[in-house]
């Protein structure tokens, strides 16, 4: 019998498929890069201040990466937790904020403060964690350098002429882009100049690099044509440090090998300055120098600084700061709280004798100090200057250790370019406050972030491995605070549009909608603060002063501006609280207030003298206005008054005579401002007070006649 053949015919093994599917991490770098995209751009209609909105939606962004992030970790089973050096001071930081809380005029504001101040370097954390190769490096730094030359682009079409900018702004003061001022658009671009040269000597095509080449010389040249002066020497001494860099940790191979595209890139620059520079000899061939008068009589970048009181203005700033540390050396004013504290410190440094030199300064409130060292020295005290001390101190450390101990001069190159780009920041934060522009932290922290991340080594580097039960218990608490953080956020995002929607009612005269808008805004607002202000007067609009009276004290701890001392005390004297009212008033007058609320403050003044019975004093005050201020009717208008009252009926005439003359001025400047186009709700309102005016100075006068 026959063998039956073997079947020699092997099978072919199953192809096995392949997986399409797009890691967690992935999706995760990518996310940043879309996050750090999209934030410089955003920008929402009915914001109040752009970067409000950029701030708010920061906050929601970095909670959904946070999220991802541990939800990445947890899908591998185990977490390796890189802790960069400098989260140590950081945490210092945080520590003296809370404790800044003892001594805060207003803790909600420590506590949103703080919250962002997390926040946002968690996501400089979070790149520190994610960033294993130089691709992701390409991807991050470009995504920062397109978003940057959008924003460029928008300022030049603005300066142009091409888009709308602020209402009749001309020359570079129409220069605002996504970033709502030049200033801030200045810095941006200073800090990531030099950064931005990673992504001419990293990617492999050549065509890559020629884009991006374009792309910093043109957002170098819009960085030349808003004229800041301090990101330009912030510029300087990066590059006098880069190159010191260069000398000691000698990244020569990387220079070398990519020699023809540094020379093609600095040629470019150098062009692109001759163009776009303030002094550059072709800036006027291709249409870039279209200056006022006013900046065509500047002085030079030394002079710029200190023209129009500026640095003075700044040094009222921070010895105003230096006042808020004496008074508590250790914890401060509380974070976040410098703003309400200045007028109140304000008052107390133009009471000393160095003061008394400031007295001509007219700042109705400051936002900032212009100088973040002496912010953070103001509003957290010793302890927060002992943390921000050790978090510069830190941060040198570890750039020379991971300078030194990385052997790949390609990495070399890139660190000390990222370093460069922190010198910048750092440099101008001592006359400026980068550190609260969204925009411009963002930057920073993306450069810290790359700096530690491990595609660049584990130097200064703390190591920690959860297990998966751990990482998903931090899973939990991190999505459930990213929820919490999210829904304040986009609660206090709409509180904002809600009170700019009053806010503007307000102005066009629908008071009642503008009350209700801003009653709905309060409610949604975690630390409301100017919306106070703005109820109030729609209140006090509407007649019901006693509210109106309650919110204006609110804003004594919240929003502290000169206009709520005056309304205050006005209001409180109408409802016959004259000792409150004149407590207003002395704190007002001497806060070294504006002409206009100088002016009205010595007015009520006189008019509390008055109530009181004391007419000598308040004739004596009403003369020295009227002198001081004569194109103020109602100085006059009072002196008519009270000549009357005490029957000295030529003097009477003579102020009625003077109150009527100047209301006729005035009524023909609001004239000529209609017809100009001006007509609004506050002209309409000022002409019918005006007229009104008029009306009883023609009476009075009628009256003293006919005796």
């Amino acid at each position: 019998m026959a063998k039956k053949a073997k079947n020699t015919r092997q099978e072919t093994p199953a192809q096995p498929q392949r997986d399409v599917s797009i890691p967690f991490d992935r999706i995760l770098l990518y996310a940043i890069a879309v996050v750090l995209f999209v934030i410089p751009l955003f920008f929402l209609p009915g914001i109040t201040e752009y970067g409000y909105g950029k701030t708010m939606v920061a906050l929601v962004a970095i909670s959904i990466l946070s999220i991802l992030w541990v939800l990445a970790a947890w899908q591998k089973g185990s977490w390796r937790l890189r802790i960069p050096w400098i989260v140590f001071p950081f945490l210092a930081f945080v520590v003296a904020s809370l404790l800044s809380i003892i001594t805060a005029i207003n803790g909600r504001v420590v506590v949103q403060a703080l919250v962002l101040a997390i926040f946002f370097f968690q996501l400089a954390f979070l790149i520190a964690n994610v960033v294993r190769n130089k691709r992701d490096v390409v991807i991050l730094l470009g995504s920062v350098l397109a978003s940057a030359f959008f924003i460029s682009l928008y300022g030049l079409l603005q300066y142009l002429g091409v888009l709308a900018g602020p209402a009749g702004a001309t020359g570079l003061n129409r220069i605002i882009s996504t970033l709502g001022n030049r200033n801030f658009l200045g810095g941006f671009l200073g800090y990531i100049l030099l950064p931005s040269f990673v992504l001419v000597l990293r990617p492999r095509w050549a065509v890559w690099r020629v884009v991006f080449m374009l792309v910093i010389a043109f957002n170098f040249g819009t960085l030349m044509l808003v004229q800041q002066l301090a990101p330009i020497v912030g510029l300087v001494s990066a590059i006098i440090a880069l190159l010191v860099g260069i000398v000691v940790f000698r990244p020569i191979e990387p220079i070398r090998k990519n020699r023809a595209w540094l020379v093609g890139l600095l040629a470019l620059l150098v062009l692109t300055f001759l163009i776009e520079a303030p002094s550059g000899p072709l800036n006027s061939v291709v249409g870039l120098s279209q200056t006022t008068t006013e900046q065509a009589n500047e002085p030079g970048w030394i002079g710029q600084i200190w023209q129009r009181n500026s640095g003075r203005t700044r040094e009222l700033d921070w010895w105003v700061g230096v006042e808020m540390l004496k008074a508590n050396p250790m914890t401060g004013v509380g974070l976040g709280n410098y703003k309400l504290g200045f007028l109140p410190y304000k008052a107390a440094f133009l009471a000393t004798e160095r003061g008394a030199g400031y007295t001509d300064l007219k700042v109705a409130r400051a936002a900032q100090a212009h100088g973040d060292y002496v912010q953070v020295a103001a509003e957290l005290g010793g302890l927060g200057i002992l943390s921000l001390l050790g978090f510069l101190g830190v941060l040198a450390v570890s750039v020379w250790r991971r300078l030194r101990r990385n052997a790949d001069e390609s990495d070399r190159l890139d660190l000390l370019l990222y370093a460069a780009g922190v010198i910048v920041f750092l440099v101008h934060a001592l006359v400026s406050f980068p550190a609260h522009l969204p925009v411009s932290i963002l930057s920073i922290l993306v450069l810290l972030g790359l700096f530690h991340a491990p595609a660049y080594g584990e130097t200064c580097v703390v190591s920690v491995r959860l297990g998966r039960r751990v990482t998903l218990a931090v899973l939990g608490v991190v999505t459930v605070v990213g929820i919490v953080v999210s829904a304040f956020a986009l609660s206090d995002l709409r509180a904002n549009v809600l009170m700019g929607r009053g806010i503007l009612e307000l102005q066009v005269g629908n008071v009642a909608e503008a009350k209700d808008y801003l009653e709905r805004s309060l409610a949604l607002d975690f630390a409301p603060r100017q919306t106070y202000y703005h109820l109030a007067r729609a209140q006090a609009i509407l007649g019901d002063t006693e509210a109106a009276l309650e919110n204006y004290e609110k804003c004594f701890t919240r929003f502290v501006d000169e206009a709520v001392y005056l309304t205050y005390a006005d209001i409180a004297v109408s409802l016959g609280r004259l000792e409150e009212a004149r407590g207003a008033i002395e704190f007002l007058l001497a806060t070294g207030p504006v002409t206009a609320v100088e002016v009205r403050a010595r007015y009520i003044e006189a008019m509390i003298a008055a109530q009181l019975r004391d007419f000598n004093g308040a004739t004596r005050l009403l003369e020295e206005l009227a002198e001081d201020a004569p194109g103020f009717e109602l100085a006059w208008i009072a002196l008519g008054n009270l000549y009357d009252a005490r029957n000295l009926d030529a003097l009477a005439v003579e102020a009625y005579r003077t109150a009527l003359d100047v209301i006729d001025a005035q009524l023909a400047n609001v004239a000529a401002m209609v017809a100009s186009g001006g007509d609004s709700a506050e002209l309409r309102a000022t002409r019918g007070t005006l007229q009104n005016e008029r009306s009883f100075v023609l009476e009075q006068l009628a009256n003293l006649s006919s005796d």
